[in-house]
C-alpha cells in the first residue's frame, strides 16, 4: 500500500482498475475501483491499495523484456556485437524509468 497522495481535483491520475482508498471516507467499504470515483472538481487524499501488484507486474514485464533481449544478444554474439543483457536489473530499470 502506498502513502497518502494529494489529488488536486484534476483528472483521474490512475488507471480505471486500480483499487484506491479515500481518506476520510466513512463508508462501510472505503475501497473503490478508480473508475467509480468522481475525481475532477474536488481535492482529497487517496492511496493505491494494489500498488504492490502493479509494481510486481511491471517488474515481471521488464524481466521478460530483458529475457527476450538476452536471446537477441546471443544471436548478436556471432557478429562480435555483445551486450551483457543478463546483468541488467529490472528493479533498476523501473526506478530509472520513473525519474
Amino acid at each position: 500500500m502506498t502513502d497518502w497522495i494529494k489529488h488536486d481535483g484534476g483528472p483521474q491520475p490512475v488507471a480505471d482498475d486500480v483499487w484506491v482508498e479515500l481518506q476520510g471516507l466513512h463508508d462501510p467499504d472505503p475501497l473503490w475501483h478508480a473508475e467509480a470515483i468522481r475525481w475532477e472538481g474536488r481535492p482529497f487524499l487517496y492511496r493505491v491499495l494494489n500498488q504492490h501488484l502493479i509494481d510486481a507486474a511491471r517488474l515481471e514485464g521488464i524481466r521478460l523484456g530483458l529475457e527476450a533481449a538476452a536471446k537477441e544478444a546471443d544471436y548478436a554474439w556471432a557478429n562480435r556485437r555483445y551486450v551483457n543483457v543478463r546483468r541488467l536489473d529490472p528493479a533498476t530499470i523501473a526506478k530509472e524509468a520513473d525519474q
